[in-house]
């Protein structure tokens, strides 16, 4: 019962921290899609290369959201 009580609270701290940097960088004028992509991508430390990664790399924001959600 820990255990399925302990997976469930690291699938939601996950969903939350996602959830949170894609909002964050939607107020920074990327397509919620692209952000949403670029917040999962960060957080599983997937490392894609695409336009829209280039987009977070050159953005200080962006940047400095998506390095925080890789501790």
């Amino acid at each position: 019962m820990a255990a399925i009580t302990t997976l469930l609270v690291v699938v939601a701290v996950s969903l939350l921290i996602t959830r949170v940097a894609t909002v964050i960088l939607t107020a920074t004028g990327m397509s919620r899609e692209a952000a949403r992509f670029q917040a999962r991508s960060a957080f599983s430390t997937a490392g894609f290369t695409t336009r829209e990664s280039e987009a977070v790399v050159d953005h200080p924001i962006r940047r400095k959201v998506i390095g925080s959600s890789q501790r």
